[in-house]
């Protein structure tokens, strides 16, 4: 029986064993820019995205030269890049800078250089394509945004490069003709073919003359894309009694869909006289959406607090693609009542896969929920955070392939990062700039396949940093190839698709019966020879493994291997009579013709010959298995 001590040494090792993996898949953070004395001129952190490969990158806004300026920082080989200035050549303030990505660290950027009170403020782009390291100059979009405030962009990618950006222009603030709590603006969008841009000719507006709601840091509109490249749009609208809802409408190329209103108007029958005042939106690689919004409670209605609600829209194969199945809610408390407990209700996250699950995170008090659930149920919310805070923590939520996910929330002075495996396993850390500080501002930009760049802003005044994380989940499903039925090949050439994986490159491990054959091949195929595979029933699975040393088998898939033709044997009997009797034991006897020499012929793996006079003969036999083996045997025999 072992020692103590050599039972603790072995828990040890386990035990570090997981952390590091657990460091693998959830990183450390990296300081991109600022410090102590070096962090005064940073002005904000404004976005992060993440392709579907993991590529990705950050934008953030700094003061060079007395000017706001726009930087971004890629994420390309698993590793942040040091920041680029991207509004080169512009002199005058930028502001509201977005960031897409798609795959082959393809990156585009917007934002809006100001130039000066009163005059016409432009929206600009650059964008950086695969294979390169600098973006290309400047180029204007938008020649004409107004004074360029409140414009909340939403920029997104799909793997391919096409883009979609939706962002708002205001007109007027003040006008004796706006009702209280009213500006005149619109919400436009664009859409990125990979080389061009090009403004789609009507705003995304329900009713292009409604005055639109205050603009508020929560109300900006949203706009998510899919793996065709097309998207969904959403946005904040007053209704026809001016009470401010939500809309959304699908974006084919540059063709708008119809508008879908996403928030309630009533609870129950009762009218709900209170706004949707949050919203966030996802869209899965089939086109299925999901909304999150932060509706606020009507006293006359169930609701009597603010209530955090998600409504889907099925895929764009699906029945029902162009209706939503019905705002339902995410914060532990009824459909009809009554409202949840535990504190103020933070915002709402969202994000769902291809197999119509979602997730959405949701700050409720000082716990940080998740809650899954599908087109027809919801889960009950789940504690993502380990307690203790005394402070309302907004978490963000990026969901993928098999109910993988990526998380972050802010914890205190830092950033909670959580990641789960496809089998349910989670793993999480707690992550600081290295002076740490207190945290400004948190963004998150998913992939689908579950992982996910984190960006923050921490610390004040000359102390401020931007710091970023990477989230990596382990290789999603994918299955290997066999031949159908059985083969007698010498030499099986096995191939099997490419595992999704943002954390490349891979390395794969062929195996049969569960031991390895062959391992450290970096393609999608392998021949495998005599020596390395037996005759008889296999199952082949393959082993991928990614840049941290996460792994996931493949779907086992049936190999039959037969080689080695039938056994025929031919006995004489005595009498005139003569026996022939063929065996297979790997795949099985398929058939087997016999002439018994005499003129006469006979089939079946068991068969006697009676002849009419004796004397010698040749039996000749031809016997197949079912993997196309052929013995033949002539034989002479005295009967």
């Amino acid at each position: 029986m072992p020692s103590p001590l050599l039972v603790a040494a072995a828990v040890a090792v386990l035990l570090a064993a997981a952390a590091a993996r657990a460091g693998a898949v959830v990183g450390a953070a990296v300081t991109l820019d600022g410090g102590p004395g070096s962090g005064a001129d940073i002005v904000s952190l404004d976005g992060v995205a993440m392709a579907e490969d993991g590529s990705g990158g950050l934008v953030y806004s700094k003061r060079v030269g007395g000017h706001v300026h726009v930087f971004v920082s890629r994420f390309a080989e698993r590793a942040w890049q040091p920041p680029q200035r991207v509004d080169v050549g512009q002199p005058y303030d930028s502001s509201w800078p977005a960031i897409g990505a798609g795959d082959g660290g393809r990156l585009v950027v917007t934002w809006i250089h100001q130039f000066g009170a009163g005059v016409q403020n432009r929206m600009y782009s650059a964008s950086l394509d695969p294979g390169a390291t600098r973006f290309q100059a400047p180029v204007a979009i938008d020649l004409d945004v107004r004074e360029g405030l409140d414009a909340a962009p939403s920029l997104s990618m799909s793997p391919g490069g096409a883009a979609y950006l939706v962002y708002r222009v205001v007109y007027a603030r003040q006008s004796p003709s706006l009702p209280p709590g009213t500006v005149d603006a619109d919400i436009r969008i664009q859409r990125y073919s990979g080389s061009f841009w090009s403004l789609l000719g009507q705003p995304v507006d329900r009713i292009v003359s409604q005055p639109q709601a205050t603009p508020t840091p929560l109300n900006g509109p949203r706009v998510a894309t899919d793996q065709a490249g097309d998207a969904v749009v959403a946005w904040q609208e007053p209704d026809d009694q001016l009470i401010p809802r939500v809309y959304a409408r699908r974006v084919f190329g540059k063709v708008l869909g119809n508008v879908l209103q996403a928030s309630p108007s009533d609870v129950g029958g009762t009218p709900l006289d209170a706004p949707a005042d949050q919203l966030s939106l996802a869209v899965s690689p089939f086109g299925e959406a999901i909304v999150g919004l932060r509706q606020q409670g009507d006293a006359k209605t169930a609701w009597t607090r603010p209530r955090a609600l998600v409504n889907m829209l099925p895929s764009s194969f699906a029945d029902g693609a162009g209706t939503f199945v019905g705002a339902r809610p995410v914060d532990g408390g009824g459909a009809n009542g009554p409202d949840p407990a535990g504190g103020a209700l933070g915002t709402v996250s969202v994000s769902t896969d291809d197999d119509g699950g979602f997730d959405a995170g949701v700050g409720l008090g000082a716990r940080v929920l998740d809650v899954g659930g599908d087109e027809v149920s919801v889960a009950d919310p789940v504690r993502l955070d380990a307690g203790g805070g005394t402070t309302a923590s907004d978490p963000l939520v990026a969901r993928g392939q098999e109910g993988t996910l990526a998380a972050a929330w802010s914890v205190g002075d830092g950033v909670g990062l959580f990641e789960r495996d496809a089998d349910g396993t989670p793993f999480d850390r707690t992550v600081s700039a290295d002076a740490g500080g207190a945290l400004q501002t948190l963004r998150l930009g998913g992939s689908s396949l579950g992982s996910a760049l984190v960006g923050f802003l921490q610390g004040r005044d000359a102390g401020k940093q931007i710091a970023a994380a990477a989230i990596e989940v382990p290789p999603g499903r994918f299955t290997v190839l066999t031949p159908p039925g059985w083969t007698r090949r010498r030499r099986l050439r096995l191939t099997w698709d490419a595992a999704p994986s943002t954390n490349g490159p891979l390395t794969y491990a062929v195996q049969v019966d569960g031991a390895d054959v062959v391992d450290g091949v970096r393609g999608l195929a392998r021949t495998l020879g005599r020596g390395q595979l037996d005759d008889g029933r296999h199952r082949v699975t393959v082993v991928a493994t990614d840049a941290d040393g996460q792994t996931r088998t493949s779907v086992g898939s049936a190999l039959l291997v037969d080689r080695t033709p039938p056994r025929v044997r031919v006995t004489a009997l005595g009498g005139g009579r003569v026996r022939v009797t063929v065996r297979d034991g790997v795949s099985g006897v398929a058939g087997v013709r016999i002439a018994w020499g005499d003129g006469r012929r006979g089939r079946g793996r068991r068969a006697t010959h009676a002849y009419a006079h004796a004397g010698r003969h040749v039996v000749n036999v031809i016997a197949r298995d079912r993997a196309g083996n052929v013995r033949r045997l002539r034989r002479a025999v005295v009967a």
